[in-house]
């Protein structure tokens, strides 16, 4: 009788371990990389003059692209950059943008880093800005911990 209740709390816990794992395989499957064209050319275009009249007075392009852009960012999740320029942009007014342009203005980056666009804009989601991870092209996008 002893060796029938093991067994039962022993499936018991295995088929709690389940969801758990499903989730964590279905999560690792929907990561997206910035490769996969995930805004649109119109969404670009918007934040390109968002990014002209709020960013281009104290950020060269160069500040956030190529080698600069990739070291800081290759690998991260696409929400980490999100975040930063929320709560760092404008510098004089920071989180004063809506979602929307901030948004727009994240598109233009990855446009200026020659990531391709797609047929869906960039989401304002977190959860769906988490599940993307910037992936610059000719790059090991390893970030250091």
């Amino acid at each position: 009788m002893r060796r029938l209740q093991w067994t039962f709390l022993l499936a018991a816990c295995i088929l709690a371990a389940l969801p758990n794992d499903a989730v964590a395989q279905q999560a690792a499957s929907t990561t997206r990389s910035t490769q996969s064209g995930v805004y649109t050319a119109e969404q670009a275009l918007r934040g390109r003059d968002v990014y002209a009249g709020m960013c281009q007075s104290c950020h060269t392009a160069a500040s956030h692209t190529g080698a600069v852009f990739q070291n800081s960012w290759g690998g991260r999740p696409l929400l980490d950059l999100f975040a930063f320029i929320v709560q760092r942009m404008p510098k004089n007014e920071p989180g004063t943008l809506s979602r929307e342009e901030y948004t727009d203005v994240l598109a233009y980056l990855l446009k200026m880093n020659q990531m391709p666009d797609g047929p869906t804009e960039l989401s304002t989601d977190t959860t769906a800005l988490r599940a993307i991870r910037i992936e610059t092209t000719g790059s090991s996008n390893t970030h250091p911990e």
